[in-house]
Formats: C-alpha cells, structure tokens, sequence
C-alpha cells in the first residue's frame, strides 16, 4: 500500500470513530493504539500523526491546547 493510501485510509478510520464517538478526544498516541487497534493496515505513530496533521489542516478536526484531538 503507498503511503498516500494508508494516509487516506487512517484518515477513513479516524472520521469513522468521531462520527461514532462525536464528544471523543484523545492524543495521536491514544487514537494509535487505541482507537486503530482492529485496522485491516499496519501503521504507527508517525503515520497516524500526518493523518491527523491532514484532518486538521482540511478542518475536519480540531485540536486542543493539550494536543488532544476533537470534533
């Protein structure tokens, strides 16, 4: 799988746990090991943090000052 791929396929899983989840928030570390724990992909830290990183940049999430991750 191209990294561009399991970016968009991370960024997938992540916007499905909020729409299942809308008052979630949670870390890059948390969302990682917990929250993508059942993906069919490997991934890691590094490449859940660029999804993240993407979701913010697009609005489609938020992040607080304590670098949680929220709707």
């Amino acid at each position: 799988m191209k990294l561009v791929e399991l970016h968009s396929e991370i960024q997938f899983s992540i916007l499905e746990y909020f729409t299942n989840h809308p008052n979630a928030s949670a870390s890059v570390e948390t969302i990682n090991f917990s929250w993508l724990t059942n993906e069919r992909f490997p991934h890691n830290v590094d490449q859940v943090q660029t999804a993240l990183d993407r979701l913010v940049d697009h609005g489609e999430i938020n992040m607080s000052s304590d670098n949680n991750y929220f709707l």
